[in-house]
């Protein structure tokens, strides 16, 4: 015989679990679903306006292995082909939205030259966005300090607004 049979469990306190979790399960289903319907069908976020600028990107690692982030990496803009500066090495975040998008092209087997597009939207938003795999990501989820990385390569008035 255990001690549950002669003190069973207290029901205020099992009733109260469940509520959390049904409480839980509800509250993720409807941020789940939010998400779903505000999007614009492509896999990115439901813009309401076009964005005030946007700038074609490849990033080119020089593969010289002189950071714990790895090589020089230079950066030209895709439609003019100026070499804009190049990463430094504290741009370890940049790195590894960088990284983010080329898994994504491994993944899908995308073997073209990777060109990112960066825009900026009139909501002080910034995304970037790999049109050959649909893969885009939002640089404002991840705080100011990381989002206004990208802000040198849009032109000084607009990264100032």
């Amino acid at each position: 015989m255990s001690s549950l049979d002669d003190k069973p469990f207290p029901k205020g306190a099992l009733l109260g679990a469940g509520l959390l979790v049904l409480t839980t399960v509800a509250g993720v289903g409807t941020i789940q679903l939010q998400k779903h319907f505000t999007h614009d069908g492509t896999g990115g976020p439901a813009m309401a306006a076009a964005p005030l600028q946007v700038r074609a990107l490849r990033f080119v690692d020089q593969q010289d292995g002189v950071s714990i982030y790895g090589g020089h990496v230079r950066v030209f803009d895709a439609a003019t082909g100026a070499e804009l500066p190049q990463l430094r090495e504290r741009d370890g975040f940049i790195r590894a939205v960088l990284n983010s998008l080329t898994y994504e092209r491994t993944k899908n087997g995308v073997t073209a030259a990777p060109v990112f597009e960066l825009a900026l939207w009139p909501d002080n938003k910034i995304t970037i966005a790999d049109k050959a795999t649909g893969a885009h990501i939002n640089l404002g989820d991840f705080g100011p300090g990381n989002k206004s990385v990208f802000l040198r390569f849009f032109t000084t008035a607009l990264a100032k607004s």
